[in-house]
């Protein structure tokens, strides 16, 4: 039955029900190839996913034999290598793969295990993926707005079919991010509400099931999506229209309507952040995790001073300093709630440190934005109470409503130079606003969502208690994205490199060359020759001698020709200057350019030491050695399938001739709390640790089909990833051990 539903909905329907086939029957032991082939691939996929290698070797077969259905013995280990190696010498060495060789890369829904059979099947898959190739090149080289940004988008996750992506959109981040076993125990009414599938209907699926099959990536751009959705927009809309443009809303009122359907809606709407942080929570939080001022929480209030001015006050304890360090004292719970009794906000800095729920949406929003994602939550008490003053702030900002309401007002920046800013501005008062209408002053309720990018001035308080209503404390989560994240940040890596490289050049003295004699007596400010404040009649004598003409003795005397002489060659002297330094900054440009690929190496490094150590759901887990109970369980054999464990999690790069390993799965949910560790490998070990850092899900790729010469060397690399926690594997057939190692 789900696949007759191919034929009414999408094509990529059917991709996400193979893969739920095979998760269903992943525990299973097939004993031959062809017979998992025959239960999970459509006919006419024709074995496209096979491998550049298997496709040659299955081609050799057909031509010693008609029958193809007779069984072909695999090569032996040793042929096998013995051709790796062969392939090797050919390319160049231990260079690392070009794109053809990721061809040897795998998918999950067959696999992509190796086909015994060649033939027309696999002439058509291959110019089937020659001609996706070619669309993909087309697609590159049309030209969208915005600077280029468009045509540098990489969406590598997998293609939903609109409806497809809708429907899962429509998931809270609760169902999307976890499975549906996952207890709320703060609202035990969403339970109940949760057991109507959202949008479901006789010919689509329950998006709470269909969830569970989709790639990790596809995961965080579905959250992305649920997290605009009441705005009626999808994650590409916003990133062209609002990403670091202008200011987005999604309320209910976006998207309610009337009658009874209308109630369901909306109380779902105001439940759709409930689980991820709870003023219960973070009352037992600062209750059993001694929280320390000015690290894990603040204590403000935005009141108005003797002078009449409102400004924030801070009533953190100071931090004591010694000689070795400085300690923040433990911030007493008693303290805090009778500071917020009193009318002031509560600042939870670090959440995620506590609480796995807000981990969770963290972890899965970097690997939507690509970048570090951090969160602080705040808890303000009711009635016209404000904690912080007008200000702007150097992050993308989502702002979360998950309990009471605030009103937010929010002012374009003031100037360009406030506009996407690198740092945060210091408080405003209410003077440097007057004049100056917000272009959102809006009331956000439970499930609301504002996004602010960079520079956009806002201020926030509870509103006063309707009539006759009690007014009720606000708890919103702001999650932050982009910081010293801009092109800037990255050529601040790379031009003091390529200035230094340029500097140590072996076959240029360019930069060592001595500088001019006595170029200070003409260059500078103090010599600027511009001519602008001359009068009328010395400038045209001084033009004349610039272009060689006789001089007009009515106009100047020789003193003021002596003059404008002495301007003449300064003026040569300084146009020289400028063209020699300006042949020595093209030469460093050069070199910058030569070394894009280190310094985004470089800024991938600091990446991975800044963000949060991944948190994997229930299907990652299940392939890493979080599950393994024994050793026997994490064995790698060379027809063991590998994938990294979530996509960008880790990077190869070359320091000091060795091929060096950086990943974040040993990261502390504390800012820099545990330092990298690299792992090192030799250089010829790089083709075969790039293969399996660049296979990620829904792909997989076979040990033995890794670029390397020695059957051995690969099982220990792969070995080496996963024992680190950073490799997926899964073994779909009986081991081969045919090879022992270890």
């Amino acid at each position: 039955s789900l696949h007759k539903t191919q034929n009414t909905k999408s094509q990529r329907f059917v991709s996400l029900v193979h893969r739920s086939f095979i998760r269903k029957n992943m525990p299973q032991k097939v004993d031959n190839k062809r017979q998992l082939l025959s239960e999970l691939l459509p006919e006419e996929n024709g074995g496209g996913g096979m491998s550049r290698a298997a496709k040659k070797r299955a081609k050799k077969r057909q031509k010693k034999t008609q029958n193809e259905n007779n069984p072909v013995m695999p090569e032996k280990a040793n042929d096998k290598d013995d051709k790796m190696e062969k392939r090797k010498k050919k390319e160049g060495g231990s260079k690392l793969p070009t794109g053809s060789d990721m061809e040897t890369i795998r998918k999950p829904a067959d696999f992509d295990i190796a086909s015994d059979e060649g033939g027309k099947d696999d002439e058509i898959a291959l110019e089937k993926t020659k001609k996706q190739v070619d669309a993909k090149k087309r697609k590159k080289k049309i030209k969208g707005s915005d600077h280029g940004r468009d045509e540098l988008e990489n969406d590598n996750g997998e293609e939903l079919d609109a409806e497809i992506e809708a429907l899962l959109s429509s998931l809270t981040p609760a169902e999307i991010l976890f499975d549906s076993s996952h207890e709320k125990q703060d609202n035990p009414d969403e339970s109940n509400l949760s057991e109507v599938p959202p949008q479901a209907s006789e010919n689509m699926p329950d998006p709470r099931q269909l969830i569970r099959d989709v790639t990790s990536k596809t995961r965080a751009r579905i959250l992305l999506n649920s997290l605009i959705q009441p705005a009626g927009i999808t994650a590409r809309e916003f990133y062209k229209t609002y990403w670091e443009k202008k200011p987005l809303l999604a309320t209910a009122h976006c998207k309610n309507g009337d009658g009874k359907d209308s109630k369901e809606i909306l109380l779902k709407h105001r439940q759709r952040f409930s689980s991820l942080l709870t003023k219960s929570k973070i009352k037992k939080t600062i209750a059993t995790s001694a929280l320390r001022y000015g690290q894990d929480l603040n204590v403000t209030r935005y009141t108005t001073q003797s002078d009449g001015t409102k400004r924030r006050i801070t009533l953190d304890l100071p931090p004591t300093s010694t000689a070795d360090q400085t300690e923040h004292p433990i911030a007493e719970p008693a303290d805090v709630w009778s500071n917020f009794d009193s009318g002031c906000s509560i600042r939870l800095l670090c959440p995620h440190q506590q609480s796995d729920d807000v981990h969770t949406l963290l972890s899965a929003l970097e690997l939507e934005f690509g970048c570090m994602v951090g969160s602080n939550a705040y808890l303000t008490p009711p009635s016209n109470s404000q904690g912080f003053a007008p200000h702007y702030d150097d992050i993308e900002a989502f702002v979360l409503q998950l309990e009471g309401s605030k009103r937010w007002r929010v002012y374009p920046p003031m100037s360009m130079t406030e506009t996407l800013p690198r740092e945060s501005s210091a408080d405003y008062t209410e003077k440097d606003l007057e004049g100056i209408e917000p272009v959102i002053d809006e009331i956000l309720e439970p499930g609301d969502m504002l996004y602010m990018p960079r520079g956009w001035i806002h201020q926030a308080h509870t509103p006063l208690g309707k009539l006759g209503a009690s007014a009720e404390h606000s708890l919103h989560l702001t999650v932050s994205a982009m910081q010293n994240w801009a092109w800037v940040d990255l050529l601040e890596i790379l031009m003091p490199e390529a200035l230094e490289s340029v500097a140590r050049s072996e076959t240029s003295t360019t930069l060592r060359d001595g500088l001019p004699r006595d170029f200070l007596n003409y260059m500078g400010l103090m010599h600027d020759v511009g001519g602008e404040d001359l009068p009328e009649g010395l400038k045209q004598a001084s033009k004349s001698i610039a272009e060689g003409k006789p001089e007009d003795d009515s106009v100047i005397d020789e003193t003021e020709k002596e003059e404008l002489r002495q301007i003449e060659r300064k003026r040569k002297l300084q146009a020289r200057f400028k063209e020699e330094a300006k042949k020595r900054i093209m030469r460093v440009c050069k070199e910058a350019i030569s070394m894009i690929d280190a310094g985004c190496d470089q800024i991938g490094k600091r990446f991975l030491s800044d963000r949060l150590p991944p948190a994997y759901n229930i299907s990652e887990i299940v392939l890493t050695n979080e599950s393994r109970t024994n050793q026997a369980a994490g064995r790698i054999w060379p027809n063991t399938l590998c994938r990294l464990a979530r996509p960008g999690i880790a990077r190869l790069v070359l320091e000091d001739g060795k091929a060096v390993l950086y990943h974040c799965g040993d990261n502390s949910r504390v800012y820099h709390g545990n330092p990298l560790s690299p792992m090192e490998f030799e250089v010829d070990d790089a083709p075969a640790l790039e293969t399996l850092l660049t296979t990620v899900e829904p792909r997989w790729v076979v040990v033995s089909d890794l670029v390397h010469g020695d059957i051995e060397d690969k099982m220990d690399i792969a070995q080496a990833l996963y024992d680190e926690g950073i490799l997926a594997i899964y073994q779909a057939e009986k081991p081969d051990k045919s090879v022992q190692v270890g």
